[in-house]
């Protein structure tokens, strides 16, 4: 699984000795994209309100880490009244010390959006995988350890942290990382059909045909041999941001435009997504 690093210092250094025991999941209630998250807690260093999480996951399954394991993120906040009793302060005066948090971009202020497939496969994987790492029980927390969300913390402010999360799903396949798709492999005629009709239109202008050794290429490939035909590029690849302002790369085509976020492409048609 790939996993992005951009780190900040919104953490506890070496959570006091302390040792994880707990994984908390978090809903971003805003925003799409792990990137855009990760550079909102770079943000916040130096500030009144300097927040963060171990992990950011975005609606495209991207996986950002912003804080090391070692560390203790300032995810949590406070032990509200209501909160589940593990939390006490006499026993656990800091629950950023013995947590691992993971925020899930939703879009929506309320944390009810549903994970989107490939967001729901990176968390289970994700998961699981700090849960073997660690030694953190996998199933719902208890005294002694597990799995739950910030609700259980702080049930006055965050009592919609994580949201609309499928506990049950993971539970019975949490951890099952999503089944890679192998690449079509073209014949040599269909490269060759292939590459002259990438090449049709810009052929003929100054800077010649656009490159084929980058990603976007490859998806058009991909989707070409799959029977997704959008047509030659009639533009080079050039840089773009997100509604988040989140960097992403584009290319037009002759029946869609594709935008390259976190090493996928996504492709869009007059009337959005396709």
């Amino acid at each position: 699984m790939n996993i992005i690093q951009m780190r900040n210092s919104n953490a506890f250094p070496g959570r006091y000795g302390l040792k994880p025991r707990w994984v908390i999941l978090h809903g971003t209630a805003g925003g799409t994209s792990a990137q855009a998250i990760a550079q909102y807690f770079q943000s916040t260093q130096g500030s009144n309100n300097p927040v963060s999480a171990h992990y950011a996951i975005g609606q495209d399954g991207q996986i950002v880490q912003c804080n090391a394991e070692s560390d203790g993120a300032w995810a949590n906040g406070v032990v509200t009244a209501g909160h589940d009793p593990w939390w006490s302060e006499n026993d656990n005066p800091n629950p950023n010390n013995v947590t691992i948090s993971i925020e899930h971009c939703k879009p929506d202020d309320a944390n009810v959006t549903v994970l989107t497939a490939a967001q729901q496969a990176s968390s289970f994987w994700l998961i699981k995988d700090i849960c073997q790492r660690n030694n953190i029980p996998m199933r719902p927390a208890d005294v002694s350890g597990g799995i739950t969300g910030h609700y259980s913390i702080d049930p006055i402010n965050r009592s919609r942290c994580p949201g609309n999360y499928d506990w049950k799903a993971l539970w019975a396949n949490g951890g099952t990382p999503p089944v890679a798709t192998q690449p079509i492999q073209p014949t040599a005629n269909q490269l060759r059909s292939a590459n002259d009709s990438w090449d049709s239109v810009l052929k003929s202008t100054v800077a010649g045909p656009a490159p084929r050794g980058t990603g976007i290429y490859q998806a058009w490939l991909q989707s070409l041999l799959s029977g997704k035909f959008y047509g030659p590029p009639i533009t080079r690849e050039y840089d773009s941001v997100d509604w988040n302002g989140g960097h992403i790369v584009c290319q037009e085509f002759g029946h869609a435009r594709c935008e390259w976020v976190a090493g996928s492409a996504n492709w869009y048609g007059p009337s959005g997504k396709i």
